[in-house]
């Protein structure tokens, strides 16, 4: 796939690099960059920008050209510029955005619950404008990492509140889970295709990018409806009222001369080392296990991580080390389910262009080849991280990790 402008593109690319505003300059040097075949990472550094935020931009050149640098006229940028709209230009609600969640060893479980919640929510809310329409990356990436930690916390606190009154917030987060995650998934789709094709420049992956860039604006387009509609926010006053009112919804505390714990210090030892007893269990199954398999015991890690990071304040210093060791298993597991959930589109959509050009001879389809070949190197990769993965389990069940989260969870 080339990035190569033409002369009259060329020009206007190197005045927006040399005298253009930061946003534009910044794009301009991405693509100049690329034409000189320059590797991703490096571009990456030049900019001060994510290597998704480079493939973003390189998928909208090769759509849209020097559209990408179109700002408002000269008329717009002064008074009639709209005042920006909650929830479109700026978040809903004011917020806080704490630096830290704040819970505290000698907090009920239920007030600590409404600490880890807020500070997701206010997460949330923040990259909301961002991922509207799905129009920057690295905010639909936040906001669903945001609804991930909120779900994880609604399902690890739910005993400590009073029956159902949390099921609604949980319906409300999947829903938009869902949607952000139809997004994210092509992101990285996109992402791993692009960056093959640049390590392999003789492969042409671009009927595959298009058919996956027209899936991710639709997707883009259902995400926006997801915000937009009245639930949602109905959802967001109505989970913010319950996040800021202190014992709303919580079963009672014991009462005077009763010992039954309820506490931070008392029960989150208990319910970290469950979710480690969830991934140590899988211990009696991973000999020949399947990539669903496998694909449980990271979710079960996740939960074990988010566990571990709602409390981490109040937890010993070596928690940083479990964090550290469960996200790598996290990353590891993460990337062969990538595999796995690749493999299955590329499947669909070799499967939708055979429909498609049925009856037509192969000479007059378009080629598709390197998809075939693309697919055989995400096999590849799939053998690999399996081979791999008895040394990456082995690693995690060390002695001294053990040893650190027993340490962690003490300092309760």
């Amino acid at each position: 796939m080339s990035y190569t402008p033409s002369d009259h593109e060329r020009a206007r690319l190197i005045d927006l690099r040399d005298h253009g505003a930061a946003p534009l300059a910044r794009r301009a040097q991405i693509i100049l960059l690329s034409e000189a075949e320059t590797p991703v990472a490096a571009i990456a550094a030049a900019v001060s920008l994510t290597r998704a935020q480079v493939y973003h931009w390189r998928r909208e050149w090769l759509k849209r050209r020097l559209d990408i640098f179109s700002v408002p006229s000269e008329t717009q940028a002064h008074d009639t510029v709209p005042a920006p709209r909650p929830g479109v230009d700026s978040p809903r609600l004011p917020l806080l955005l704490q630096e830290s969640v704040g819970v505290l060893p000698d907090d009920p479980m239920a007030e600590a619950a409404r600490k880890v919640l807020f500070f997701h929510f206010e997460r949330m809310l923040l990259y909301e404008p961002g991922s509207r329409a799905a129009q920057d990356i690295e905010a639909v990436h936040d906001m669903r990492v945001a609804t991930r930690r909120m779900r994880s916390a609604l399902r690890l606190f739910k005993p400590f509140f009073e029956a159902d009154t949390l099921r609604p917030f949980r319906r409300h987060l999947r829903r938009i889970a869902l949607a952000l995650g139809e997004v994210r998934d092509l992101d990285v789709f996109m992402e791993k295709a692009i960056r093959f094709m640049h390590d392999y420049p003789k492969v042409d992956l671009s009927p595959l990018i298009a058919a996956w860039e027209a899936q991710r604006q639709q997707a883009g387009c259902e995400l926006t409806k997801q915000l937009d509609s009245k639930g949602f926010s109905r959802f967001v006053t109505e989970f913010h009222t319950f996040l800021t009112t202190p014992g709303m919804g919580t079963i009672p505390l014991p009462g005077p001369g009763n010992a039954a714990p309820y506490q931070v210090r008392h029960i989150a030892p208990r319910v970290i080392c469950e979710h480690y007893e969830q991934v140590r269990a899988y211990d009696t199954v991973l000999d020949g296990a399947s990539l669903l398999t496998l694909h449980a015991l990271r979710i079960a890690f996740k939960r074990l991580r988010y566990t571990v990071e709602s409390f981490e304040e109040v937890l010993g210093p070596e928690a940083k080390l479990v964090i550290k060791e469960i996200r790598g298993m996290q990353d590891h597991l993460g990337d062969l389910n990538d595999t796995r959930v690749v493999g299955d589109a590329l499947r669909q959509f070799v499967d939708q262009h055979n429909a498609e050009y049925s009856g037509v001879p192969v000479f007059l389809r378009p080629d598709i080849s390197g998809v075939a070949k693309y697919a055989r190197a995400r096999e590849t990769e799939q053998q690999r991280l399996l081979a791999t993965f008895p040394a990456a389990w082995a690693n995690f069940n060390r002695d001294d990790v053990r040893r650190a989260l027993a340490l962690a969870v003490a300092a309760l």
